[in-house]
């Protein structure tokens, strides 16, 4: 039985939404070819899940304290050079790389073996007004070779490996619920589903410098949330949120 429409999410008031901390976390386009061009690992979450339950998303999540602490296997300031710089985390690099390769094996149980294959693709934060805030670094990496993906039956239930125009048809259509930011992150892909996966990683090497995203909400009076802005489009100066 497919579920009907959800209800406008309530944002938080003002005040409570400027003392919400926002949590560093790190997500993983898995990708692998095909006949059609580059797929895209994608993980249904639980419907108990605290966070985006039933949302198709990519895995990863929170970057924890035993991240910063894990003995990487490249040297901090190449991580530094390679990731915190492109992406403005800066010495925090080596944890977003870590929580990116231990969500994997978490999620679905995929060893991609080595933070080398992690290459940064974009970097978005959760709009002021959400109850649970992320500063996401989203990377591409290859499917590693012989390994088959599972879900963990606990945080993820169902995974697929799925064409990116095939995601946003299914997304359109009601069947692949999907955020925003996972949404614009499929679409970012659709310039590659002529190409192949070595054309993805190749441009994600060739960027120098990602702005991070900050999307911004907009409410109606009753600070229910009726869409969503992006950086540049009309009326998003005018709205509350951060971020340049």
């Amino acid at each position: 039985m497919t579920a009907g429409p959800r209800a406008p999410m309530q944002a938080l008031a003002l005040p409570a939404a400027r003392s919400v901390v926002t949590r560093s976390a790190a997500t993983t386009l898995v990708l692998r070819d095909s006949a059609r061009g580059p797929e895209v690992l994608m993980v249904k979450r639980s419907l108990q899940a605290s966070f985006m339950p039933g949302a198709y998303v990519f895995p990863g999540g929170a970057v924890d304290a035993q991240d910063g602490a894990r003995e990487g296997d490249e040297p901090h300031a190449a991580l530094v050079e390679r990731i915190g710089r492109i992406t403005g985390v800066g010495e925090r690099a080596p944890a977003f790389a870590a929580a990116a390769l231990r969500e994997c094996r978490e999620e679905c149980h995929l060893d991609l073996g080595s933070t080398a294959v992690l290459r940064p693709w974009s970097r978005w934060v959760t709009p002021l007004g959400v109850p649970k805030r992320f500063d996401t670094v989203f990377f591409v990496a290859p499917a590693p070779a012989g390994q088959v993906p599972r879900p963990d039956a606990g945080e993820t239930t169902v995974l697929e490996w799925i064409a990116p125009a095939v995601a946003l048809q299914a997304h359109a259509a009601g069947t692949m619920p999907m955020e925003f930011a996972t949404v614009a992150t499929v679409r970012s892909l659709l310039p590659f589903a002529a190409r192949d996966v070595a054309s993805v990683l190749a441009h994600a090497v060739a960027q120098r410098s990602l702005r991070t995203v900050h999307p911004r909400l907009q409410l109606d009076a009753a600070r229910r949330v009726v869409g969503l802005l992006l950086p540049g489009e009309p009326g998003y100066d005018e709205l509350a949120g951060d971020g340049p």
